[in-house]
């Protein structure tokens, strides 16, 4: 399967430079009479490209982006380009996602590329605003560390654009179990470019027999041999690892690199019970490799998943957001097993607990250590495959939440604090609890009052101004709560 994660953002460096016909000062040029001639004029201009192209290859991330080869456009006083120097623009135009220019090239817009600039003088902000103006996709930024929070914003457009989900559903307008799920799927690619095929929710129990049995028992027992403890016996795990690696036959077939299933109405089918395997393990090895993923048929939670992975090359927690209200304690009042990290009595304030069994083991980045792991059940029989992960001992305990609303158009975002952690014997778990910038009983508020509803996605660090930026040039609006 191909990562939406893997796409690049090629850029088109187009250095313009003003060759005048003749020697001559005036209101907009001035300089010694061996500056003023034409020939120094050229000469000059293809030396400062070379400069600002080899700046451009230093600065710029190398993860991010590959840097083309930079066109030289020239034209004269007239301000007139000619079509001979936009034709050198159109070679290869299928390959470039972004022209930066160093000036205005009239005649470039037809081309139907974005345009950037990076500048601090006036010149950027006129000629962006223009180009704004008047419908086409241009941005400017005013030096290279800017610019690449720039690269970044587009490439997660990018990546969301080369995503396909995989929707294991059950053929309800919408999951019974997520009232608010987007339910205009075509929405999504006209807005974002986001395909998606869907099939029923039980036919990968068909694809299950016919996985290579042998692999499947070598991964379950590397999941087994790898935890910290394991709660399960290591033939339950090799049947949830079947269904994982049905689900990527699936999505192998129908080219797709997301995913998500119905949950309630899977459970109701009875095969998971006929199986002995829930689908919460193969959510969590999917995040872990890239691939965003989301519980419930849940489409808004999975964009919130998708933005965040693509945007800060981190795994993603996802769960359900209770409200804890002030003195009750996990281990008294909520059934909860353990309490690996926080008070055992209970907190002395309201907090937000976000619970599910699908932690990530890569939520410090993919290219990080794997975060250590117990292996739980989902069902009190024993069977259903679970993570437990103690998301306190990341290497932050900030985090910032989010989920997008029904319509797919606009991310309610919320900053919070990893305050506790707890796991429970059976059902969904790891539990962890956060103070919430603003207050869980007033985000509870906003997520209903705003349409959202409850699924959240949770990732390391304070991302909010990042999800701004990324708002703005992917083309959705944020709602930051507790701001």
């Amino acid at each position: 399967m191909k990562k939406a994660m893997d796409v690049r953002i090629n850029i088109k460096p187009v250095y313009s430079n003003l060759v005048h016909s003749a020697i001559w000062e005036g209101p907009c040029r001035v300089g010694a009479v061996e500056e003023l001639d034409p020939r120094y004029e050229v000469r000059a201009g293809l030396e400062k490209m070379k400069v600002w192209y080899n700046e451009l290859k230093a600065h710029i991330s190398p993860s991010l982006a590959t840097v083309l080869e930079p066109e030289y456009i020239q034209f004269d006083e007239s301000f007139v380009v000619k079509d001979s120097e936009l034709e050198k623009l159109q070679k290869n135009l299928d390959q470039v996602d972004l022209f930066l220019i160093t000036y205005r090239i009239p005649g470039i817009e037809r081309l139907g590329k974005p345009i950037a600039m990076v500048d601090r003088g006036p010149t950027s902000v006129d000629l962006i605003g223009f180009y704004i103006s008047e419908g086409i996709e241009a941005y400017m930024a005013h030096e290279w560390d800017e610019f690449n929070e720039l690269i970044n914003a587009l490439y997660v457009k990018k990546a969301m654009h080369n995503t396909k989900i995989l929707i294991m559903t059950a053929s309800n307008e919408f999951s019974a179990g997520v009232n608010t799920s987007i339910p205009y799927k075509y929405g999504l690619f006209t807005k974002y470019g986001i395909r998606h095929t869907a099939i029923p929710m039980v036919k990968v129990f068909d694809e299950m027999s016919g996985v290579d049995e042998s692999e499947c028992e070598k991964l379950a027992a590397a999941i087994h041999d790898n935890a910290e403890e394991a709660r399960i016996d290591v033939g339950y795990i090799t049947n949830d690892v079947r269904y994982y690696e049905a689900i990527k036959v699936l999505m192998d077939r129908f080219d797709c690199n997301a995913f998500t299933t119905a949950c309630k109405e899977l459970c109701a089918s009875r095969f998971p019970m006929k199986h002995k395997c829930t689908p919460c393990l193969c959510h969590t090895l999917l995040k872990d490799q890239g691939f965003p993923a989301s519980c419930e048929e849940d489409l808004n939670a999975l964009m919130a998943v998708m933005v965040f992975m693509y945007a800060t090359k981190r795994s993603v927690f996802m769960g359900n957001p209770f409200l804890v209200l002030k003195g009750s304690s996990p281990l008294r009042d909520e059934g909860v097993s353990r309490v690996v990290f926080g008070p055992d009595d209970g907190f002395d304030r309201e907090v937000l607990e976000v619970q599910h069994s699908v932690p990530s083991r890569f939520l410090n980045g993919f290219d990080s250590s794997p975060m250590p792991y117990e292996l739980g059940s989902f069902t009190h029989a024993g069977w259903g495959t679970k993570y437990q992960i103690n998301m306190a001992e990341g290497e932050t305990r900030t985090v910032t939440l989010g989920r997008f609303g029904r319509t797919g158009k606009k991310m309610i975002l919320a900053k919070g604090t990893i305050v506790g952690c707890s796991y429970t014997d059976d059902a969904c778990s790891p539990a962890v609890y956060y103070d919430i910038c603003g207050g869980a009983r007033e985000f509870r508020f906003a997520l209903a009052k705003g349409g959202y509803g409850h699924h959240l996605a949770v990732v390391y660090g304070d991302q909010i101004d990042l999800m701004r930026k990324i708002g703005w040039v992917v083309g959705f609006d944020t709602e930051v709560f507790g701001v």
